[in-house]
């Protein structure tokens, strides 16, 4: 029998002294050891040797040439001090157990690619958080072919090269689906930036869901909350999907004009509510069956090689072929070109949409597109016959730096219900939020016209992301994004009377204010926003919250700060 373990802990961005720790499994408490250890052999054998819901910290330190294997299920691997432990040279890692939690690790030397993952996922129901990948070489990052796994704040940036005109020899995440059962696999909350190389198409995408041999099988991976800068050097794929049923949500794409989510190969995908600013925006490849709406393009496909929207008609292949490609209350402002290829697309759909521009929007008409009650002022480009009216949409720039709808736009309330239904993926919102993440009118002849309804109440959760909001919370700290106290001072605790969450704050100047709770897996939990400056208390309930530790994080302005906290009945 172990011993009951008490918890003592410090509210601090990332400072958190475990003198032991609770587990919880179906509503009981556990006990759980903690096992400090200095070596990767002394790791390996704490592994072997655990029991579920213990930790193992391994100590702050450089480990070079490390080879672990995680088969137990139940257990978190961490770094002691978030950041502190580096895994040099060629590292291989597998994970085959479930329910376990991996993180807080660095990667950042490696001489030559390895051949092999660095992380191989073969497990279900896994969190791997808060890694840093940077000037690190591999065929993968990341190699998924578990179910229910989660990827959440970490960073990949500056892939090492193994040839002049390549980052690496495969992409920095890839998800591999399985022919009978979806995979379920999340990524969020991570950065990928700063990618080397000579652009163009060399397979090495920050992420790929499946490849063309396996197009067929439905995976069903989310990508969500992703910051996405300076990438398309290493491949002018940002996401390239290649599998069925995947969805990317609220992600942001900033400062990445090489660079385009591609549909590539497979059916029945979703993009809905992304932001491409100053970047590419969205590639159909070989893909058939793809709904884009609710996203944001300003100035998408200029001073790059991308374009803000591009069809890509291959004649090789008779199953891709551009069939049912729709686009559905987007916004572009000042953008770049968008491509119809020319040839091939069928059936697909352009409602809705609002395109504010002095030049030509359009280029390489195809046969295949029809268009359908969309706003427009600057110059077509091409000869369409209706669906499309010149009108000034009336935009103005908003608190949070983007264009969306003045009280006097004709875009209010004037959206048609003549569009495809879209699909019926697990996890998608339909058209029922807006770009902002707030409701829409149930009734699609009430929408307005874009990506944003007017006026719509409620609270934000959606809006452009900055390399603060993601990532591992140690590289702000370190690199000094996080604020200083003397700019905020930030403490919570937990009123267990009452089951609320006392959150105390004072600004050195009045700024607007977010709140968000999240679980350790990355999971955001509740968001709130205040207009409220300066000194302030703010009481949010938790009382649907179980017994565990949290993650509670204020951003204001360039302050931003993480507490953890702990409810314990």
């Amino acid at each position: 029998m172990k011993k009951t373990l008490s918890i003592y802990f410090k509210y601090d961005c990332l400072l958190l002294i475990f003198i032991g720790l609770f587990a919880f499994n179906n509503n009981n408490i556990l006990n759980a050891a903690t096992i400090n250890v200095n070596s990767i052999s002394g790791l390996q054998a704490a592994i072997i040797t655990c029991q579920t819901g213990d930790i193992i910290n391994l100590a702050k330190g450089h480990y070079t040439n490390n080879v672990i294997n995680i088969a137990k299920s139940n257990i978190t691997v961490q770094a002691a001090s978030p950041g502190g432990v580096f895994l040099d040279g060629t590292s291989t890692i597998t994970i085959s157990g479930n329910n376990n939690t991996f993180g807080g690790f660095q990667f950042t030397a490696n001489v030559t690619a390895n051949g092999t993952n660095t992380i191989a996922v073969s497990g279900n129901s896994n969190t791997i958080t808060q890694l840093n990948f940077n000037g690190y070489c591999a065929d993968h990052f990341l190699y998924i072919t578990g179910q229910y796994n989660m990827v959440s704040y970490c960073n990949f940036q500056n892939k090492l090269a193994v040839m002049t005109a390549k980052a690496g020899t495969g992409d920095m995440v890839q998800i591999i689906p399985n022919a009978t059962n979806p995979g379920y696999n999340t990524i969020k909350y991570c950065s990928f930036q700063h990618m080397p190389g000579m652009g163009g198409d060399y397979g090495n995408e920050c992420i790929r869901i499946g490849n063309s041999t396996l197009a067929t099988f439905i995976s069903r991976t989310v990508i969500e909350y992703c910051y996405f800068e300076d990438t398309g050097l290493g491949d002018s794929e940002a996401i390239s999907v290649k599998s069925r049923e995947n969805i990317l949500r609220y992600n942001t794409m900033n400062n990445n004009p090489n660079a385009m989510f591609c549909f590539r190969n497979g059916d029945n995908n979703v993009a809905y509510s992304n932001f491409f600013i100053n970047s590419g925006g969205l590639r159909a490849k070989e893909a058939n069956n793809i709904f884009c709406y609710n996203n944001y393009f300003e100035k998408s496909g200029l001073n790059g090689t991308m374009n803000a929207v591009t069809y890509i008609y291959d004649t090789s292949n008779s199953t891709y072929v551009l069939d049912n490609i729709n686009f559905l209350h987007n916004t572009f402002v000042d953008c770049g070109m968008i491509d119809f290829g020319g040839i091939g697309a069928t059936n697909g759909t352009w409602a809705n949409n609002i395109f504010l521009k002095s030049g030509n929007i359009f280029q390489n008409a195809n046969n295949g597109t029809t268009f359908k009650n969309n706003i427009y002022s600057g110059f077509l480009g091409i000869d369409v016959s209706s669906g499309i009216t010149f009108a000034d949409p009336k935009l103005a720039l908003n608190s949070d730096g983007y264009y969306d709808l003045t009280a006097l736009s004709p875009a209010i309330g004037a959206a048609s219900n003549n569009y495809p239904a879209i699909l019926n993926i697990p996890g998608i919102d339909t058209l029922l939020l807006d770009i902002k993440g707030i409701s829409r009118p149930v009734s699609r002849l009430l929408k307005d016209v874009g990506c944003e309804q007017f006026s719509a109440s409620g609270v934000i959760t959606n809006k452009p992301l900055k390399l603060s909001d993601v990532g591992p919370s140690y590289l702000k700290t370190l690199s000094g994004t996080e604020t200083t106290k003397e700019n905020l001072n930030f403490n919570v605790r937990v009123n267990s009377s009452s089951k609320s969450l006392i959150v105390n704050y004072f600004l050195a100047k009045p700024s607007k204010i977010n709140l968000t709770i999240y679980s350790l897996n990355g999971t955001l939990i509740k968001s709130i926003d205040t207009n409220n400056p300066e000194n302030k208390q703010q009481t949010i309930d938790i009382s649907n919250l179980q017994n565990g530790m949290y993650l509670v994080r204020l951003t204001a302005d360039n302050y931003a700060k993480t507490i953890k906290f702990i409810i314990k009945n």
